[in-house]
């Protein structure tokens, strides 16, 4: 498949995109043009390599999977027509729909003409994963799949990544099969990494497969038609376009999509905030912001206390225990905005699972460390007289800037400084900061917003993995037991495994929960039905409405 560049100057393809923004074809709010502001330039648009939030987003448009995530959150049938599982959870087989394209508009006339696409196929999906486990491929995602057969083994360098345990069966079947089960591979088969490639034309781009506008394919609901970025520059874009040959099977809404490339969360917000954007992805949905607007709210974040594991005094275990029993959360009620709530839990509320909320089905009184006056000031005395201590320094809580509303900290500071006699100020930084000073070791105590980059329970505890946390945090029981659940044939026996998990970090006060936290997909006047994953924080507008 030959490529070739097409020249355009940004003043046509921003004219082009104003003037079909102006248009709306049908009364169903079809047809418009949605720009959106990216906070980044994308590193990649492959999608067995990409991480950064700004490439998944792009990807998300542009790709579709075997399943993907709907929604409501739960998992959809995307490419799959149907599937099947073994009995014994080690066999999935998917049949493939006959109605979805790889597109390439290699005459640049925005046309989906004869000999510019072609079917999806399963060996588009073998060879995706071949490349996933191919040591030149450098993918971050192996381990995610280590589940598959002789995949162990492949990324220990005792075998060929050709052997991994993904083959077609004709064009329209394709077999995984693992090694043991895995009630996450579901879940994994919806996520960035698990999209086909077309090996034909990966190896037409010799190299340059997602790098650029000329080397990448599309089999979604919208393909790239120019990627311009200047490093020195501030007019840099993404326009997409509608993908015309999958329209016809999964109706694509808008006829344009443009990803604006802005350098900060801040430039986005004053994007938006001039009307120059549709959407909006914030920590806050402050009034000035969201009039008229339409506006989801997700609670994906806990926000906790985290001590640095250098600290010679905070560190202490005894010292996290006293700080953990001195939190009054009753001081919470009624003081709290909207996107805040007392937490007692790591996991937060919008994690699902059995596509419920973890959260209630599992209540995190159920494992909280419940405010106790004389248990804190205990421990406190015990930790002082571990360290030969009178007293400890003065410090601050590092936070990062737009996180939350720091007067909400107060609440704890203040009866801390009753119960223990200590000052503990608050440090708000901008988030470059914070991240530098978290990389550093450079604080005692900090609010850390903990998620997962996925939704399931085990996304978020695999943030205390042993060697796979910023807090030198190391518990063999927590290990074998995430170990446990993530071998897990499926869920419905699994609640008190993950509960006993989530226990031990809590026990331990390695992370001390302090509230939940909303973040909000902010949609501008007379949009809708934009859809957002808050946990890979991909946003997609395939079925994304504009009326008047």
């Amino acid at each position: 498949m030959r490529k070739f560049i097409s020249v355009f100057s940004a003043a046509v393809i921003l004219s082009s995109a104003f003037l079909s923004g102006c248009s709306k074809e049908t009364s169903d709010g079809a047809g418009y043009t949605f720009d959106c502001a990216l906070t980044g330039n994308p590193s990649s648009l492959d999608p067995q390599t990409a991480e950064d939030e700004n490439s998944l987003t792009v990807i998300g448009n542009m790709f579709m999977g075997l399943l993907k995530t709907g929604s409501s959150g739960a998992i959809e049938k995307g490419i799959a027509e149907d599937y099947e599982i073994a009995a014994d959870g080690l066999t999935y087989t998917f049949k493939l729909r006959d109605d979805c394209f790889w597109f390439y508009d290699e005459n640049k006339n925005d046309k989906a003409d004869k000999g510019e696409y072609k079917r999806v196929t399963a060996d588009d999906f073998v060879f995706a994963f071949q490349r996933i486990f191919n040591q030149e491929t450098c993918s971050p995602y192996r381990e995610k799949f280590r589940c598959l057969k002789n995949a162990s083994d492949i990324i220990d360098h005792n075998g060929d990544y050709t052997s991994v345990g993904v083959k077609a069966s004709g064009d329209k079947t394709v077999v995984f099969s693992l090694d043991y089960a895995n009630a996450e591979f579901l879940n994994s088969l919806s996520s960035t990494p698990a999209m086909p490639c077309n090996q034909e034309f990966f190896e037409s781009t010799k190299g340059r497969y997602g790098l650029d506008d000329s080397s990448i394919i599309s089999n979604g609901a919208f393909f790239v038609r120019q990627w311009f970025y200047d490093q020195y520059g501030k007019d840099n874009f993404i326009y997409m376009k509608r993908n015309t040959v999958n329209d016809k099977s999964d109706k694509i809404y808008p006829s344009f999509v443009n990803f604006y490339i802005k350098e900060s969360y801040d430039d986005a917000k004053k994007s938006f905030s001039e009307s120059k954007s549709d959407v909006l992805v914030s920590f806050t949905a402050e009034k000035g912001l969201t009039k008229n607007c339409n506006v989801n709210g997700y609670s994906n974040y806990t926000l906790g206390l985290v001590i640095n594991p250098e600290s010679k005094s905070y560190s202490n275990v005894n010292i996290r225990k006293a700080l953990a029993y001195g939190i009054d959360k009753s001081n919470f009620a009624d003081n709290l905005s909207d996107d805040l709530s007392a937490a007692d839990g790591v996991i937060p509320p919008d994690i699902s699972i059995l596509n419920k909320s973890y959260r209630e089905l599992y209540s995190d009184k159920n494992i909280s460390i419940p405010y106790n006056e004389k248990k804190a000031v205990a421990y406190f005395e015990k930790g002082m007289k571990d360290m030969q201590l009178q007293s400890l320094e003065n410090i601050k809580i590092l936070v990062p800037k737009n996180i939350m509303d720091t007067e909400y900290l107060h609440l704890v500071t203040q009866n801390w400084q009753k119960l223990f006699g200590f000052y503990i100020g608050i440090d708000e930084v901008s988030q470059e900061e914070y991240d530098q000073k978290i990389d550093d070791g450079e604080y005692d105590v900090a609010i850390y917003a903990l998620s997962g980059n996925y939704n399931s329970p085990v996304s978020v505890l695999e943030n205390f993995e042993s060697d796979n946390n910023f807090l030198q945090y190391s518990n063999n029981q927590f290990d074998s037991k995430l170990d446990s659940i993530r071998k897990l044939e499926n869920y419905n026996q699994g609640l008190d495994k993950i509960a006993e998990a989530e226990k031990i970090i809590i026990d331990d006060c390695i992370f001390i929960p302090v509230f939940y936290k909303k973040e909000y997909l902010i949609m501008g006047e007379g949009n809708s039905d934009v859809m957002f994953n808050p946990f890979t924080k991909q946003i997609y507008f395939q079925k994304a409405k504009y009326r008047d």
